[in-house]
């Protein structure tokens, strides 16, 4: 069947790529027990707070800013996050479940041992984070940059990641499950000892990436590599 005259749908634009929201000056500042005292927060700022070990949830922040805060070992349920900053706050251990970030940066902060799970992202940022050890599941198709960011021994996995980019990130030992690369750039990122090497395909990696590669891609299809024992015919 001829295909002329047959319209073609408009091509798909790519997304901006995630930056850091601009905040106004003269955030409201905000103590813990403010932020417990209602679900809804605006403008507001906190700085130095320890919420280690703590459960929140059905929280809603906009058009604000975490400097320097403690989270440790929490427990984050259904958060709602738009034009959020998350600066060199503590991450570790936490366990997040179902939480809505649109246009949230987290800069420099750490995330090691961190679960995160379900959710949307959407516009999110990470920049020069530790993530080292930390689980990534079912979060449907992020939208977001990693840049800087140590993901070694990290898992991701059950997720669409599409459109996500990551930008001279240590992916040293990462363990990829059931995820969609299809279209992703891992140029300029580091890939030694990576596993699940079937995820990889429709990515794009460099030569560089291909030759450290070269012993996770033989494995997964099957090849027996040997030294030639010099013998002629």
């Amino acid at each position: 069947m001829s295909t002329q005259g047959q319209r073609r749908g408009p091509a798909r634009r790519p997304k901006p790529q995630p930056g850091v929201p601009a905040l106004p000056a003269g955030l409201t500042p905000l103590d813990i027990g403010g932020l417990r005292a209602q679900r809804e927060h605006d403008g507001v700022e906190l700085a130095d707070c320890d919420f280690s070990g703590a459960h929140l949830s059905e929280s809603s922040l906009e058009t604000a800013r975490f400097k320097g805060c403690r989270f440790a070992g929490a427990e984050l349920r259904r958060l709602h996050c738009a034009q959020v900053v998350f600066e060199t706050c503590d991450f570790a251990n936490t366990r997040w479940f179902d939480c809505d970030f649109g246009d949230v940066a987290f800069l420099d902060c750490r995330f090691i041992g961190a679960s995160i799970t379900g959710g949307r992202l959407s516009a999110v940022l990470l920049s020069d984070c530790l993530a080292q050890m930390a689980k990534l599941s079912h979060l449907g198709r992020p939208h977001m940059l990693l840049q800087g960011c140590d993901l070694r021994g990290a898992l991701l996995m059950e997720s669409d990641l599409s459109e996500t980019r990551l930008a001279d990130c240590d992916l040293g030992g990462l363990e990829l499950f059931n995820v969609d690369l299809t279209g992703t750039d891992l140029r300029g990122n580091e890939l030694d000892d990576l596993k699940g090497a079937a995820n990889l395909r429709g990515a794009t990696i460099d030569t560089l990436q291909l030759l450290t590669l070269a012993p996770v891609l033989a494995a997964h299809v099957g090849l027996v590599v040997q030294e030639a024992d010099g013998e002629g015919f």
